[in-house]
């Protein structure tokens, strides 16, 4: 089978429907009508010969020989990249597609500006492209192992085999409380370990129950997926929580958020980036890293932190 462009674009909205688990996923996402994505998958059946997936009630189901084809398109579609980046760099242009994925709420952290790198691949690379994911650490490690993400900024993880994984810098949390929680108001004095170890937290599961380190007897009453979850229950007035500092700056200013033995319980949350191992980076993912060590380095003051495990 001669791959023309049409099926290159009918492949790139099959594994739209596949990570996302339904067309409406992929019509969000490419910004097509149902009955584009609909097309597209039917051409690319048509070319291939075989049904790639079903869809009903029961929701969407891949073929096993669609399962296939998805598997297979990755490396299809890493040496696509891998090709446009070479070819970049024969001309000295920083080209290809940089996928980045990372964990929520981390707009508001001044020491990691994200924003700022995008505007300089902007400016700097042209005729680059930029996808941008957020996703629980570890379905962003899934998909840079499968090929689905080229990197991804996460909180410190497990060694995930075939990943090359980097400390990039720490991130600060504290316990926090809301109003209408009864430490809310209390004096500093009046506050202690054990009285903390009395009311209900709630945790995040891929935290390792760090955020229990000095409270061993609490209560791990509620669990949240990610920091807005994790904040919302803090909002409520019935739970503490532990949140990154620069997260929740705007409620504590506000007079909503309160830390909790703040200079005592604070937390560091060892933040890496992840790879793929052994993979040659394309030029616009070289350029994102170097950006990247810069801004860290800038941030803390203390020469690179980027440092190869």
């Amino acid at each position: 089978m001669l791959l023309a462009q049409s099926d290159l674009r009918s492949l790139t909205v099959f594994r739209a429907v596949v990570e996302h688990k339904s067309f409406l996923g992929a019509q969000i996402t490419l910004g097509l009508s149902q009955s584009a994505v609909s097309f597209h998958i039917k051409a690319l059946e048509d070319r291939l010969g075989f049904r790639l997936c079903r869809r009903g009630r029961g929701g969407f189901e891949l073929t096993d020989r669609g399962a296939i084809v998805h598997e297979q398109s990755k490396s299809l579609f890493l040496a696509l990249n891998a090709f446009e980046s070479d070819v970049g760099n024969l001309k000295n242009r920083i080209t290809g597609t940089l996928r980045l994925g990372l964990v929520d709420n981390t707009i508001t952290d001044a020491d990691l500006p994200i924003h700022r790198i995008i505007a300089r691949i902007s400016d700097r690379a042209p005729e680059a492209r930029l996808e941008l994911v957020i996703d629980s650490p570890d379905a962003l490690l899934s998909e840079i192992a499968n090929g689905g993400l080229d990197i991804a900024i996460l909180p410190e993880t497990e060694p995930y085999q075939g990943l090359k994984l980097s400390r990039l810098r720490d991130e600060t949390h504290s316990l926090y409380c809301a109003k209408g929680h009864p430490l809310f108001s209390s004096p500093d004095n009046e506050i202690s370990v054990e009285r903390v170890e009395g009311f209900d937290f709630v945790v995040r599961p891929y935290a390792n129950m760090r955020e229990l380190q000095y409270f061993p007897k609490a209560r791990a009453r509620a669990s949240a997926s990610n920091m807005e979850a994790q904040a919302m229950f803090v909002m409520s007035g019935r739970y503490l929580g532990y949140l990154p500092d620069h997260y929740a700056a705007d409620w504590v200013q506000k007079g909503i958020f309160r830390a909790v033995l703040a200079e005592q319980a604070r937390i560091k949350s060892p933040f890496i980036i992840a790879t793929r191992l052994g993979e040659k980076p394309s030029t616009v993912l070289d350029f994102f890293i170097r950006e990247l060590a810069g801004f860290a380095s800038e941030a803390l003051h203390r020469g690179p932190h980027l440092l190869n495990d």
